[in-house]
């Protein structure tokens, strides 16, 4: 089946899947292997009831189809797929007949769910756009004045008559140095992305050098799975660090601050494939997971919750994971996050091919 057209169904983001005239799996494509938990491997010459079974029993209908050469479709179908996943769907089944793969159904199956997600994904990213824009907006407006402020307390505690009253103009420049702080952190990083094709495994374990004697005298169990499939991608190393870094001590510090009785905080790697940033074309991801088993984020700011200022902790800047997300944009890539009691699920996708890596050398050659 190495041929341009099935090189073509492969990549479609609807789910296809051939079946011979015994309702046996003669191939799928990478979406229906993602929405189905399976792989082409796992699967050929297996039976459809095998990978996932509907109520009432569709097979009939499936025989019916093939036996009368007709079409039919469902719309709203719930299919039961193995390992108890449940997936909401549309799917149309058509006959076909050739004297290369004889008789069988094209299956063709549309996940609802996953529709509706990148829906809501698109709308919490331009909620987070426009807020964002708007607290770097104020953060520049507030970052002006305050030079001039550290200026007039500098030039008043050299005119002071008695030495004793400089602690007061100390106090002023220490909280407008502060103030001035905080403000370039709600701006994000300053420094130049320098972007290079790089192994994101040699980043993680810089992090966990970094971490590791911390989270040890900490009590918490440091869990590490890498898929060494990824390639080499085009990266900030030092941003990416920082990025990773921010999500590993914002696990730390919820398990700190909990009360779980064996906590653990889970770093892995895998690759994605036909996944949506909010392009209209499925790309191939790298995605970076932290995964923790504390008290999980209050439902109030999840929907907030890379949005600066915004901080479950009581002392916390709130500033992190929008530091974070602003890092990873700079990739090309976004962060997402899925929360429930007793599991916090940060992760970090970055297109294996974002981009990045054209436009520096355009830059370089200009």
């Amino acid at each position: 089946m190495n041929n341009p057209v099935w090189n073509y169904i492969s990549e479609l983001n609807t789910g296809i899947l051939v079946l011979d005239e015994s309702l046996r799996i003669q191939f799928l494509n990478t979406s229906a292997q993602s929405m189905l938990d399976t792989s082409l491997n796992a699967s050929r010459k297996r039976e459809l009831k095998e990978l996932f079974y509907e109520e009432p029993d569709s097979n009939q209908k499936f025989k019916g189809c093939l036996n009368d050469k007709s079409n039919f479709a469902k719309v709203d179908a719930l299919l039961f797929v193995k390992g108890g996943k449940r997936l909401l769907c549309d799917y149309h089944v058509q006959p076909f007949s050739n004297d290369s793969l004889g008789e069988g159904l094209i299956v063709e199956i549309t996940n609802k769910e996953y529709a509706h997600e990148i829906r809501e994904r698109l709308r919490s990213k331009t909620n987070q756009e426009v807020t964002s824009a708007f607290i770097k907006g104020l953060a520049h407006e507030i970052k002006n004045p305050l030079s001039g402020i550290r200026g007039a307390a500098q030039l008043l505690s050299q005119k002071l008559p008695e030495p004793h009253l400089n602690e007061y103009t100390e106090i002023i420049i220490n909280q407008t140095d502060r103030l001035t702080s905080l403000v370039d952190s709600i701006l994000g990083p300053n420094r130049k992305p320098s972007f290079e094709v790089q192994n994101v495994h040699t980043v993680l374990e810089n992090v966990i050098t970094l971490v590791h004697q911390d989270l040890q005298e900490k009590g918490i169990t440091l869990v590490e799975d890498y898929d060494p499939s990824i390639p080499d991608i085009f990266i900030d190393s030092y941003l990416l660090e920082q990025a990773i870094l921010n999500l590993v001590n914002n696990a730390k510090e919820a398990l700190v601050d909990s009360e779980v009785l064996s906590p653990e905080i889970d770093v892995s790697t895998r690759i994605l494939h036909q996944e949506f940033l909010g392009e209209t074309q499925p790309t191939t991801l790298c995605k970076i997971s932290v995964v923790d088993n504390g008290p999980g984020i209050p439902d109030d700011i999840k929907e907030s919750i890379f949005f600066p200022m915004i901080s479950t902790k009581i002392k916390g800047s709130g500033l992190g994971l929008s530091i974070t997300q602003g890092i990873v944009s700079q990739h090309r890539g976004t962060v997402r996050c899925n929360s429930e009691p007793g599991k916090t699920e940060f992760s970090i996708l970055i297109p294996v091919e974002n981009g990045v890596q054209e436009e520096e050398s355009k830059r370089i050659h200009a």
